[in-house]
């Protein structure tokens, strides 16, 4: 790719997925409360609705823009996805959990819980509802 061209969102979520499965294997054997879930959220992802957006992991969440980030080759101007899914290992006996989040990280109104649950693929598909019903069916 050229150094100026745009980032595709396959040339994201491809980074994502080795990004994802770096992370999960730093954190695999370790006493970490980040358990290596990343790589399974970021396919379930991939292979939903969500897979129309720009994939990005911040402060253990994953989050979705309309564009490539600010700093990305081919960036606009950036719109968040109002929703994002985080995990840690807050399950029972400190086993993964994915949570999803209606809001904005890091804005107020602060984010509020939708769903917890340890399937990844049910908490993709509980941010892809609450994406279309809040009318963001598609990328914008």
């Amino acid at each position: 790719m050229e150094s100026n061209a745009p980032w595709s969102p396959a040339a994201a979520w491809d980074w994502m997925e080795e990004c994802a499965r770096s992370a999960d294997s730093a954190v695999r054997g370790t006493d970490s409360w980040v358990p290596p879930v990343a790589e399974e959220l970021v396919l379930a992802a991939r292979a939903s609705a969500l897979s129309q957006w720009y994939p990005f992991t911040s402060h253990n969440h994953l989050r979705f823009e309309d564009s490539p980030a600010f700093w990305m080759p081919g960036a606009l101007d950036v719109n968040e996805l109002a929703g994002s899914i985080s995990f840690d290992t807050g399950g029972p006996q400190g086993r993964p959990v994915f949570r999803v989040w209606s809001g904005l990280l890091l804005q107020k109104p602060d984010p509020l819980l939708v769903l917890s649950t340890a399937n990844a693929v049910e908490a993709v598909a509980a941010l892809v509802g609450l994406a279309a019903a809040h009318g963001v069916e598609n990328r914008p």
